[in-house]
């Protein structure tokens, strides 16, 4: 993703009051990132999307998603660890995990506890399915 479509998405968000309909989808596979932003937009949701979690952090503000969905495997900063720091930003953001990958509870025990069931989706996943899950989880 360019740092030219980053800085519309940044104006926008400022720009825009807090949605339920707005949703943060942080994916370094960049296949998966454009697939998840046009499936969620064409289905009435507004989005934006990162590849580098590191960036999520410089420019997260709380209050403004309905919904933020992370991948969990990726470089720099796992979602996992990416979703602690999220918290201490915003602890009220509803936060689900994307990932093809086997999960280990270890010393992430507290974040799957805290997330449930509903707070993890299998890659790949069904469009239809992604969509009833993130209204599911952002009318909960």
């Amino acid at each position: 993703m360019t740092s030219e479509v980053r800085k519309n998405m940044s104006s926008k968000i400022e720009q825009e009051n807090p949605s339920q309909d707005r949703i943060l989808v942080v994916d370094d596979e960049l296949d998966v990132n454009i697939s998840l932003h046009m499936v969620l937009e064409t289905n009435g949701f507004k989005v934006d999307s990162y590849s580098d979690p590191r960036e999520v952090l410089q420019n997260f503000r709380p209050g403004v998603y309905g919904l933020i969905i992370l991948d969990i495997k990726m470089p720099h900063l796992n979602g996992l660890a990416l979703y602690r720091e999220l918290k201490k930003i915003d602890h009220n953001a509803k936060i689900c995990f994307l990932t093809a990958g086997e999960m280990f509870y270890g010393d992430y025990s507290d974040i799957f506890n805290s997330v449930g069931a509903d707070g993890f989706m299998r890659k790949p996943i069904e469009n239809q399915k992604l969509v009833e899950r993130v209204r599911k989880i952002i009318s909960s």
